[in-house]
């Protein structure tokens, strides 16, 4: 049976025909979910399929296969591979940022920031395909990097700004404390991406992190 375009119905329904104006929220609600229900299926599918082949490198037809929609309906919602793709960065980081935003300060600015860029290596090691990914570029040469990063600095950002106002940076100012922080992250993350088979110990990011910032507060003592 074919896959009915998205926002049309089959011809004859009853939801296709004229609807009284007081069924008319209802039936636009109806297919709002239709849609957010269809790109929701679409992009699991393409996570599944990315997870499969480490990588972008599946066809529109597979997708369709797995997802059980028609590669009319993928290009209706994504444009193309690449709005695909995009799509589904989005989102995924999308939900680390929501993650970090409802992370209230509790009173401890070392563990705050702590937790934050744990956050983020954590993520990237759930989820190695797509940071690669974040870190090229699209068939386009534009940068894959989602918006929603923009939020995840910003909140990483506000904890490092409550960590340099708690006084305990040391010799650092907050630009120099923020630099080292995430070239080690950063470290840490291509660490897990580029050598896969190198054995890194579950505990490896959070001993780094403490011991960065243990560096800062011996240079604090030094420096006072």
């Amino acid at each position: 049976m074919p896959i009915p375009s998205p926002g049309e119905l089959p011809a004859g329904s009853a939801d296709a025909r004229e609807a009284p104006d007081d069924t008319r929220p209802r039936l636009a609600e109806r297919r709002e979910r239709q849609r957010q229900d269809a790109r929701r299926t679409i992009l699991d599918a393409t996570e599944a399929l990315m997870i499969e082949k480490s990588g972008s490198d599946f066809s529109i037809r597979a997708l369709g296969e797995r997802s059980g929609y028609s590669a009319p309906t993928v290009y209706h919602y994504f444009g193309d591979k690449d709005g695909l793709i995009d799509a589904l960065l989005e989102e995924r980081v999308a939900r680390l940022a929501d993650q970090l935003q409802q992370v209230p300060p509790t009173g401890d600015a070392q563990a705050d920031l702590r937790s934050m860029l744990l956050a983020y290596l954590n993520f990237s090691a759930a989820h190695p395909t797509f940071t690669r990914l974040m870190w090229t570029l699209s068939r386009k040469g534009e940068s894959r990097m989602p918006s929603a990063m923009d939020r995840v600095r910003s909140c990483i950002e506000a904890a490092l700004n409550r960590f340099r106002d708690s006084g305990q940076l040391g010799g650092f100012d907050a630009d120099s404390a923020g630099q080292i922080l995430w070239a080690q992250v950063y470290g840490l993350v291509s660490l897990r991406i580029t050598q896969p088979d190198f054995t890194m110990d579950d505990s490896l990011a959070e001993r780094a992190l403490d011991a960065l910032f243990l560096g800062m507060a011996e240079l604090e003592k030094t420096s006072s």
